[in-house]
């Protein structure tokens, strides 16, 4: 008989072992490196299936956050991932009743999202959607030309550096400013930090470059790169030069970034010169307008794509009422959530699809028929595919 429960802390480096055996098998660093806020001891959050004689049959990892959204209100949330089931109990629908219970688990905590690193049929046949939309940015490296008409006093005045452990509570400060963020105390800014779980997964190495003037710290960007760019920066040996054909794997990314939209945008634009880099991508949350407007006067390359991964929302609800700040008026007066959690339109009393409440609760670009009003805007929300990927 299979029994479906939380994990005990001791029970984690077992849970960590397997997941290895998973998803990095001689790999380094492991996942229990990657993913300290699944693996590491405190209070457990994941569920396992255990077969008859003890062992862990199955694992969903389930990590608790807090979102800041429109720099008022505050949204609870957890984020699913390191699911695995060993070889020889699949098939039996052991990752779907732990999947039931992880939603429960997010119900319960009064947490009205759950952000899934996937889209597998597991997760959609149980809700779970595809969410809102980022803007994709392509930079180039600059030609001297365009290099030369940058401003002289944004050069003059601002510097770029590595970032040093000393760093970490100004680090920390820029990211709390963000109006819409993942919560986070300094020390687990650092702990994510050097547990550059989205960089790894990508196959990259993770930097930590910060820009700074005669002020302190104004901006800073993690970044995932080739491996021998860290180790030349790193170690302060020349750097190699840029390659016009990448090698095989993912090019370099920007994980995360924080600061003014102005000296953040300069910020990744002189990445490509410090590195250096023939080309970077960036992610672009839809809210960040204001640096998506300043990359692209400076050469990028956008292109708008729905968010990577799904998200379950476990009571709409509750997530409205977590969200009453962001509208000017009572959510009440746009949407109705009758005690089912169907979801209508409050002037027309037509009742709104999945699809069509999720666009509207939170892409942009969603059309939207006259009875929803056009001050109730999108919710925005943080990158899940960033420093707290889970």
């Amino acid at each position: 008989m299979t029994t479906f429960r939380l994990l005990e802390a001791h029970e984690l480096a077992d849970a960590a072992r397997l997941s290895n055996s998973v998803f990095r098998p001689n790999s380094q660093p492991t996942m229990g490196d990657m993913f300290p806020r699944l693996f590491a001891p405190g209070i457990v959050q994941s569920y396992g299936a255990f077969a008859e004689k003890g062992n862990l049959a199955a694992f969903m990892g389930l990590s608790p956050s807090t979102l800041r959204i429109g720099g008022a209100s505050s949204l609870r949330a957890f984020s699913i991932g390191s699911v695995f089931t060993s070889p020889e109990y699949r098939g039996a629908g052991l990752a779907g009743e732990l999947l039931n219970l992880c939603i429960a688990h997010t119900q319960k905590a009064e947490a009205p999202l759950l952000f899934i690193s996937g889209d597998r049929s597991l997760y959609t046949r149980a809700g779970s959607a595809y969410f809102g939309r980022v803007t994709k940015a392509l930079l180039h490296r600059p030609t001297a030309a365009s290099s030369s008409s940058s401003s002289s006093h944004m050069q003059s005045s601002i510097r770029l550096r590595l970032a040093e452990p000393q760093d970490l509570l100004s680090l920390h400060s820029l990211h709390q400013s963000g109006s819409t963020r993942f919560e986070e105390s300094a020390a687990g800014v650092g702990e994510l930090l050097g547990a550059a779980a989205y960089s790894n997964v990508l196959g990259l190495a993770q930097l930590t470059v910060i820009a700074e003037n005669e002020h302190g710290l104004i901006a800073y960007a993690i970044v995932g790169v080739p491996r021998d760019v860290q180790s030349s920066l790193l170690s302060g040996s020349a750097v190699p030069s840029p390659k016009t054909s990448p090698e095989k794997g993912n090019p370099a990314t920007v994980i995360s970034y924080g600061g003014e939209a102005q000296h953040t945008a300069y910020l990744i634009h002189a990445l490509l010169d410090f590195c250096p880099l023939e080309e970077l991508h960036v992610d672009i949350p839809w809210q960040d307008q204001d640096l998506e407007k300043l990359l692209e006067q400076k050469g990028a390359e956008l292109q708008s794509v729905r968010n990577s991964g799904t998200l379950f929302v476990t009571d709409v609800r509750l997530l409205l009422e977590q969200a009453y700040d962001l509208w000017p008026l009572p959510w009440e007066e746009a949407l109705r959530v009758d005690p089912d959690g169907r979801v209508f339109a409050t002037s027309s009393n037509r009742e709104l699809s999945r699809a069509e409440w999720y666009g509207t609760l939170f892409d942009p670009h969603y059309p939207r028929l006259g009875d929803i009003p056009s001050w109730f805007e999108p919710i925005p929300l943080p990158n899940p595919y960033g420093l707290h990927y889970i």
